[in-house]
């Protein structure tokens, strides 16, 4: 480094050529290495501006896509194309592979699953959710609803619904339309076991009141009205008749003996 001794100019000293090629030359030399070590600031500071830049991208970019993603599609919304076939009770889990809706994704306690389909408008299901892994996108849950034909087969198509207030809303409609179904069934089996039991009444059993008598009854022929004295008036199964007792019998007979008698003069 030069130094203000190196340069200074003592009484009675020489001025001759060697006294200003001698502090010319430490002037020069150090001119040369301010230059040197301003081209190493500079290069530091371009290196700096560098790194800062690739900092900014690293920290802000992502950041930035989220935001971006955030306003586009909301936090409540994640998409998966993880194959399942829904069922009322199963529990598993399933993917959000986007990285950016990982992220933001937040589900509430219970989701909305639907299709990302258009003829699929009505199919949907309800899911308790059990636990939400952001760093893998992994979320478990158990059915608990389904609507439409979700849980006909299998599907990759999900999109994913953290929506708060609509879920217990579709479950309590869901509860009061099961309850109505419920009744119904409980309705039809009483209407089926009763139509059961009357038919095996009237198929085998005695019946338990009639005209009046209850418990098991016996039916007679004197509990019928005139019944007996009916029967008894009926003649037995073989019997004989007179030809008297049989009206027209006998003129029947006498005008058939006539025409045997007299063939060719009878009337025909």
């Amino acid at each position: 480094m030069l130094r203000f001794e190196d340069l200074r100019v003592r009484d009675q000293q020489t001025l001759d050529r060697d006294f200003f090629n001698r502090r010319f030359r430490l002037i020069a030399e150090t001119i040369t290495k301010l230059g040197t070590g301003l081209d190493s600031v500079n290069d530091a500071t371009d290196n700096l501006v560098a790194l800062g830049l690739v900092r900014v991208n690293e920290v802000l970019g992502p950041l930035l896509a989220k935001v971006q993603a955030a306003s586009e599609n909301g936090f409540l919304v994640a998409r998966s194309s993880t194959p399942l076939t829904l069922a009322v009770g199963l529990e598993t889990t399933l993917a959000i592979a986007d990285t950016a809706e990982r992220d933001l994704f937040t589900p509430t306690p219970y989701v909305l699953i639907s299709r990302d389909a258009d003829e699929a408008a009505n199919d949907w299901a309800i899911l308790r959710v059990q636990g939400y892994n952001r760093e893998n996108g992994g979320l478990a849950f158990e059915v608990v609803a389904l609507n439409g034909d979700i849980g006909a087969t299998a599907h990759d198509d999900w999109v994913v619904s953290a929506t708060t207030g609509v879920a217990p809303a579709i479950m309590e409609a869901a509860a009061q339309v099961t309850q109505l179904v419920e009744t119904a069934e409980s309705a039809s089996t009483l209407a089926q076991q009763a139509a059961a039991s009357a038919a095996q009444v009237l198929a085998t059993g005695p019946v338990t009141s009639v005209n009046g008598k209850s418990g098991v009854v016996t039916i007679a022929m004197s509990d019928i009205a005139g019944l007996v004295a009916a029967i008894a008036a009926k003649a037995d199964s073989n019997h004989g008749h007179s030809i008297a007792q049989i009206s027209n019998l006998q003129m029947t007979l006498t005008t058939l003996e006539g025409l045997a008698a007299n063939p060719d003069g009878g009337v025909y």
